[in-house]
């Protein structure tokens, strides 16, 4: 299990305050952030399964909402979004092989983002990645209430591999995913996901 670095100055700032409750009559309460920040910040490994013609999830969490709708790089399109509660992983996986398109900031409000629709306004960093034969897709990562903070590494031109890491919202937020028409979407509201491990969507054979 890896420990993200991006989570390092948390996890440092928890063992500091750890460190100062411990001469007090409150040493132990120190330990239950330290830990939860440590654990926050996991990165476990993982394979992505050997199906040509997937789309993989590219967070952890809930799915919180499978919509028929029209995007204008996209064009028509399913919009699946996931949820990631504070006790998911957080680290943001590529979904599928692509050519990274374009990669834009939008500054926005910190609405909670389970809230779905609401969240329309909410910051987030935005990737229009290009598959071979799917085409365009979008990957909104979204942030929360809580989540105050967006990291997305790739940049406009990289070409990433599906289920490799390409970003993490910290603490708690929402991934959206635009599915190109001719993708049969899978998964339902309610289900949970594993970035880079569950099939979102597939190819017709």
């Amino acid at each position: 299990m890896l420990i993200r670095i991006e989570g390092f100055p948390h996890i440092i700032g928890c063992g500091v305050l750890a460190l100062l409750l411990k001469r007090t009559r409150l040493k132990y309460a120190g330990l239950v952030p330290l830990l939860f920040t440590t654990w926050f910040f996991r990165d476990p490994v993982r394979e992505p399964p050997a199906q040509a013609g997937t789309v993989l999830s590219p967070a952890d969490g809930t799915v919180l909402e499978v919509s028929e709708t029209t995007e204008e790089r996209v064009g028509p399109c399913t919009k699946v979004a996931v949820f990631m509660s504070v006790f998911n992983v957080h680290v943001n996986r590529v979904p599928v092989d692509a050519e990274v398109l374009d990669k834009i900031y939008k500054p926005g409000a910190f609405r909670v983002a389970s809230l779905g629709k609401k969240t329309e306004d909410n910051e987030r960093m935005i990737l229009y990645i290009k598959h071979p034969t799917m085409g365009i897709m979008r990957v909104d990562q979204v942030a929360g209430l809580i989540a105050r903070r967006i990291h997305c590494w790739p940049e406009k031109g990289d070409h990433i591999t599906q289920g490799a890491r390409f970003g993490l919202i910290r603490f708690g937020s929402l991934l959206e995913c635009y599915v190109p028409q001719g993708v049969q979407v899978i998964v339902r509201k309610g289900d949970k996901v594993y970035a880079g491990q569950t099939i979102l969507g597939r190819m017709p054979s």
